[in-house]
């Protein structure tokens, strides 16, 4: 979705009839998309849905923020274009092949900009554990999360929990905390002010910016995420 958030989004008639008129539906996963899997159910059109990661860990439910898992992700939707359409093998093939190398390029890119980074400098405090398909890919750490749930997107840590936290930053020597860009990043400001830490950075990977800014492509939006990341973690 371009320059809007994820979460935050409801199905409006437009994009209803969209749906109704669509011969192949893709989807993430049905938690992530809740409004989708009610449209389908009320609907028949179930069986248009291509769901990339039905099976996804509330964590993992960000999937496409993994390059292995972007990968797959296109590998599974050319395979189900070519059963749907009549496509031009050669073109299509060429195609993807061009997105795999475009997602491998980027794989490297942020894969050099962590690399002079040492292990005990990688540890993050995120808003919520949605960052484990990244973090897992590229040797960062989630020590600990704001929110308790993915899903409390506007939720606010009890008083014992927001201790743990600054106990845990100091402990676990945290380096950096982060919040999700456009949601309420009062709670990681005052976490940051309480245990002397630069300020806290904001992340967008749940959506792409608009047309022409940075962050408006997969592969801007991912080096946009990881050079703040890496300079965030090397102060």
């Amino acid at each position: 979705m371009s320059g809007g958030e994820l979460h935050g989004y409801h199905l409006n008639p437009r994009d209803s009839k969209a749906l109704a008129e669509a011969s192949v539906i893709i989807a993430i996963n049905p938690l992530l998309e809740p409004w989708l899997e009610d449209w389908a159910k009320a609907n028949p059109k179930k069986a248009k849905i291509l769901w990339l990661a039905p099976n996804a860990k509330p964590q993992w439910l960000h999937s496409w923020i993994n390059p292995a898992e972007a990968k797959r992700m296109v590998i599974e939707i050319h395979a189900h274009l070519q059963a749907s359409f009549p496509l031009d093998q050669a073109a299509s093939q060429a195609s993807l092949q061009a997105l795999i190398q475009e997602i491998e390029d980027t794989d490297k890119k942020i894969t050099d900009l962590f690399a002079p980074i040492p292990p005990h400098r990688r540890i993050i405090l995120s808003q919520h554990d949605s960052l484990a398909p990244f973090t897992d890919h590229f040797g960062l750490k989630v020590a600990e999360t704001i929110l308790i749930s993915n899903t409390a997107e506007c939720g606010e840590p009890s008083a014992k929990h927001y201790a743990d936290l600054l106990k845990a930053i100091r402990e676990k020597k945290i380096r950096l905390i982060t919040f999700d860009e456009g949601q309420n990043n009062e709670i990681a400001q005052r976490l940051a002010e309480d245990t002397q830490l630069p300020p806290p950075i904001p992340l967008s990977f749940e959506y792409l910016q608009l047309p022409s800014k940075e962050g408006d492509t997969w592969p801007s939006m991912m080096l946009l995420n990881a050079r703040r990341l890496a300079e965030g973690l090397q102060k």
